[in-house]
């Protein structure tokens, strides 16, 4: 299969540093047939040296594969273990199973694994490779499940080096950290352990930023830059900065565009592995934009037009089973959804076709055993989610479409999702739950705030027979309360909130009204 090859602004005008010092003929390409031969890392940083021995059996090649071990997939010596940067995460039983394999052929110019052999002089004070590497494999050990869309190979040796990488490549490691330091909540006290050897979640998101203005990134459209707006976006997102949040995701998406990844023809010319990490990084998107879309009331872009990425012949088949399930409910919500979703209440929508989609998210039954424990809660907690916002759509606009009664649409939707969602949370490691960052503390609020207003519009006689019947609200409510007590290893903000409105409900007597908080709007990026 013929290859794209990577993209440069010029052509590099020698030898690359491994043939150079080799003093045997580059061909000029990154990388370049010769260190490709004998899998040498192939770069265009030395200057040129003049003297030297000759041919394969050089000892200079002795001291390349010296130098490329120092940066191999192993944790050089100098690296601090993620288990020992972020001790929070030690005691997890293991990772996920199937783990995300770190291997993706990346030779296509759209994709993740270019180093510019022109790269700018190292910028001081970069961010260390031990805290980079820490980063990433908490990364992959953690998020790569419901974020499966980096090539853990090409990240993990760039992490090793970070002084030679271009801007835009620095750009997206720092910004991958900062997504997981926040979506794991990092900042948060690690025990005895000194302070001093965890990097701010907040000077990430500051160096990832700054790094974006040391070049224009419309210069020349890559997929870096896109995955880069999209990891501070989440990063943004878990610190509940919903404009920057916004931007970053709009940014990403305006990406899509511009690289054409909505368009099926772009993804002929690649090789499959290629084309199916691209076409992970379009849907991700599609679910990352519908998600923030109903949970903000803005509209989406993205549309289902072009192929799903493969399960079966991808090298974590476990993993892009459990993410093409994700990527079908989303599919089951029509695009004329959103657009109600942002009028106001008093709009009245096509309440028929919301039983249509409700039938289409409660017939969705994937073969969750066969998925990790963090995909099997990404899908079950949406899954139910996805129909509580249905619920509360159609109470809100019910009495508006009285001729449309005649509708499927069952009125103890959220207890049923409240019980389904505390029995998923309850068979899995809580770091399977605390994986999903703030994007579950949401969702288990908006479910448990449906649970109460479902408990306000019930007759005595219709709550006894829900309790006999399907399940105790008030033992839904009771889980769900304690989730949020304990997510991400502290209380939620959102728990004082939902405990506010159910303490008559639950029994629990005059609960002190929450504190205000400090709007994060206003916190300052340190």
């Amino acid at each position: 299969m013929n290859e794209v090859p990577p993209r440069f602004r010029g052509a590099p005008r020698r030898a690359c540093d491994s043939c150079r010092r080799r003093k045997i003929r580059c061909n000029l390409e990154q990388p370049c047939a010769k260190c490709r031969e004998i899998a040498l890392v192939c770069q265009y940083n030395d200057i040129a040296r003049r003297k030297g021995p000759k041919g394969l059996k050089a000892p200079i090649l002795a001291s390349l594969r010296l130098t490329e071990n120092s940066v191999g997939l192993s944790t050089p010596s100098c690296c601090l273990p993620a288990d020992n940067v972020f001790p929070k995460f030690a005691q997890s039983p293991s990772a996920p199973h199937n783990a995300a394999p770190c291997s993706v052929s990346c030779d296509a110019s759209l994709l993740l694994c270019e180093r510019s052999p022109a790269a700018p002089a190292p910028v001081p004070q970069r961010i260390s490779p031990p805290q980079l590497q820490a980063h990433f494999q908490v990364f992959m050990k953690y998020l790569y499940p419901i974020m499966p869309v980096v090539d853990g190979n090409a990240l993990l040796l760039d992490c090793a080096n970070p002084d030679a990488l271009h801007h835009r490549r620095y750009a997206l490691l720092v910004a991958l950290s900062a997504a997981a330091h926040f979506q794991l909540n990092l900042d948060m006290p690690q025990g005895n352990d000194p302070s001093d050897t965890l990097q701010s979640g907040h000077s990430l998101i500051k160096e990832a930023t700054q790094t974006l203005h040391q070049f224009d990134p419309l210069d020349d459209p890559h997929v870096d830059t896109l995955l880069t707006m999209f990891f501070l976006f989440a990063a943004y997102g878990n610190l509940r900065k919903q404009d920057q949040a916004w931007h970053f995701l709009s940014q990403s998406i305006s990406f899509v565009y511009m690289l054409k990844l909505n368009v099926e023809a772009t993804y002929s010319a690649l090789s499959q592995n290629d084309a199916d990490m691209l076409r992970r990084i379009y849907w991700l998107l599609f679910v990352t934009e519908r998600a923030y879309a109903l949970q903000t009331g803005r509209p989406v872009m993205l549309r289902g037009t072009i192929q799903k990425p493969a399960v079966f012949r991808s090298r974590s088949p476990t993993i892009m089973y459990g993410f093409a399930s994700l990527i079908s409910l989303f599919e089951s919500i029509i695009p004329e959804f959103y657009d109600w979703n942002t009028c106001d209440v008093g709009e009245p929508g096509d309440l028929p076709s919301l039983s249509n989609i409700y039938k289409s998210l409660a017939f969705a039954l994937p073969l969750l055993a066969e998925v990790s424990e963090t995909s099997r809660v990404d899908f079950v907690l949406t899954q139910h989610w996805l129909q509580t916002r249905l619920w509360q759509f159609y109470k809100d606009r019910k009495y508006l479409c009285q001729t449309q009664s005649n509708m499927e649409f069952p009125t103890e939707i959220p207890a049923m999702a409240g019980k389904n969602v505390m029995a998923c949370l309850s068979s899995v490691a809580q770091k399977s739950t605390d994986a999903h960052g703030i994007g579950a503390e949401q969702k288990l609020y908006d479910i448990g705030e449906c649970v109460f207003q479902l408990t306000q519009q019930l007759s005595p006689q219709r709550a006894q027979s829900l309790k006999e019947s399907i399940v105790d609200v008030k033992d839904v409510l009771c889980g769900i309360l304690t989730s949020l007590s304990r997510i991400r290893g502290a209380q939620s903000y959102l728990f004082p909130a939902l405990l506010q409105q159910s303490q008559e409900l639950l029994g629990f007597g005059d609960v002190p009204q929450p504190l205000r908080e400090a709007s994060p709007e206003s916190d300052a990026i340190e």
